[in-house]
């Protein structure tokens, strides 16, 4: 089975900011909207992961601690003009690194757009404004897609509504503080049997500095019970940026 850590961390779309909200605030950012997600061929970040993934039990099977990198090590320009730059992701091994996947990304005027295992996201759009909201996964057969986790089948990605939450603050993350940063609220939703939450946080001149993802679905609807003890499939992850370099 492909890594299946690297497989949690695959999310990113939009085509149409038609689905934008009406609900704007007079909110200016801070700086131009393209300083949150900066491309550039050698920029490498480097991330703290953390995931556990539960079995139909509701059994923790597997957890994992370790280090991801992602470094852009090249950019080809489309017959329509769009520059797309290619990413070389590893996993810590050792004293050294694994290369386990190459995706890819691109940014417009209007939107971020990344591939991860073949799925294609809308991360960003812009105008970054609060209450903004975007079909991220608009590239992606929601519906239909099925991921495999430990053995079990889950839609991951359906109904979910990307949207801005913050935009301008001050956050810390690990040991780092971090002066000007967007929150992207992916999905935020909570019934008797699924839980679906994703958060994305980009920080300015940086990029991605956190990423959190909870999918857990279950048969146990005793919600006084904490999602963590009545998981029965999915997995929590977690992932916090430690290193930039450009």
């Amino acid at each position: 089975m492909k890594n299946i850590h690297v497989l949690l961390l695959t999310i990113v779309s939009i085509a149409l900011i038609s689905s934008c909200t009406n609900e704007l605030d007079d909110y200016k950012p801070k700086s131009n909207d393209n300083v949150y997600y900066p491309l550039s061929i050698g920029s490498t970040w480097i991330y703290e992961l953390d995931s556990v993934i539960f079995d139909n039990a509701g059994t923790k099977i597997d957890t994992f601690h370790g280090l991801v990198k992602e470094t852009i090590i090249d950019s080809f320009t489309s017959n329509a003009g769009l520059k797309t730059y290619t990413i070389e992701r590893y996993n810590k091994k050792g004293d050294g690194w694994e290369v386990t996947d190459i995706w890819s990304t691109s940014k417009t005027a209007n939107q971020v757009t990344r591939t991860e295992d073949n799925l294609k996201f809308i991360k960003m759009v812009s105008p970054i404004e609060k209450k903004q909201s975007w079909d991220g996964n608009a590239y992606i057969d929601t519906e239909n897609l099925i991921v495999k986790i430990a053995g079990e089948s889950i839609k991951m990605y359906e109904q979910w509504y990307y949207r801005y939450t913050d935009i301008g603050i001050e956050e810390t993350i690990g040991e780092n503080t971090y002066d000007d940063v967007v929150v992207v609220q992916e999905v935020d939703k909570d019934t008797k049997l699924e839980k679906r939450f994703s958060v994305e946080k980009y920080a300015k001149n940086i990029g991605l500095v956190y990423k959190k993802m909870i999918i857990l679905n279950t048969q146990n609807n005793i919600e006084t019970i904490p999602w963590e003890k009545r998981a029965e499939e999915g997995f929590i992850l977690e992932q916090k940026l430690i290193s930039y370099t450009k």
